[in-house]
């Protein structure tokens, strides 16, 4: 018997950005300045990060403002605001998915990845070490590394999984948002030696860690994430047009 493919999984930003326009379109005016993040998350019991992405794409769509050191603001009150035309997942949904699943990635690649596993990984070292060098970003590089990691699991669901996270995260509209607010020389040492701890962990067959390392290389990207779309950084920081707009 024949299903119907499944419809497209609601985010949940989205979902959170409605319940926003709702509460703004019942009792608030133009100027007035919405609850603190907390207050909101608690509101409608979800993760701050979560209601943050539901801010950016309502800022995004043109219904709030983001001020430096005091808040956001309403500056509209349309009835739909269209975040559903945003692309991709947000970000820190996005991140949660990988804490979910390549920490296990990592251990796995340790416990069966080959001596061509870590020539492969070393190789991808060596171009993103290069490419900061330049001044660079190291996109291919970087996707190289994890990629080659969950090929070591000789596990092709966990390479197709692995590889679509990391496109839904480059074709994110709030993941790309953020990116034009950061500075990315500032990281580029941190996401070096993340690399660098996931790759001696894997190359020293251990797979505990291994996981570890992952676990706090993408810890550390939320982190940077949070620290780059809080209100002041959006309010006023923003790159170079022509800035590299990827951390990984």
């Amino acid at each position: 018997m024949l299903h119907d493919p499944p419809s497209k999984p609601e985010r949940s930003f989205e979902i959170v950005a409605r319940r926003i326009a709702a509460m703004i379109q019942a009792n608030y005016r133009i100027g007035q300045r919405l609850p603190a993040e907390r207050d909101l998350a608690k509101t409608f019991g979800v993760s701050r990060p979560t209601v943050r992405e539901a801010i950016l794409s309502l800022a995004m769509a043109g219904m709030l403002k983001v001020r430096s050191n005091s808040g956001v603001y309403v500056i509209s009150r349309q009835e739909a605001p269209d975040v559903h035309a945003l692309e991709g997942f947000g970000p820190f949904e996005n991140l949660e998915a990988r804490q979910l699943i390549e920490p296990q990635i990592a251990a796995i690649a340790a416990q069966r990845g080959t001596e061509a596993t870590f020539a492969q990984l070393a190789e991808a070292l060596a171009m993103m070490r290069w490419e900061h060098a330049q001044g660079r970003e190291a996109d291919t590089s970087d996707h190289r590394f994890h990629m080659v990691l969950a090929e070591a699991t000789g596990n092709g669901t966990l390479v197709s999984i692995s590889d679509s996270l990391w496109r839904a995260q480059t074709e994110s509209g709030i993941w790309q948002e953020i990116h034009n607010h950061m500075r990315m020389e500032d990281y580029r040492p941190m996401w070096r030696r993340d690399h660098e701890a996931i790759f001696e962990a894997v190359q020293a067959r251990n797979p505990r860690k291994a996981s570890l390392a992952m676990t706090r290389h993408l810890t550390n990207i939320r982190d940077a994430l949070m620290e780059a779309s809080n209100a002041k950084s959006m309010a006023t920081t923003k790159a170079p047009a022509n800035a590299p707009k990827k951390v990984r």
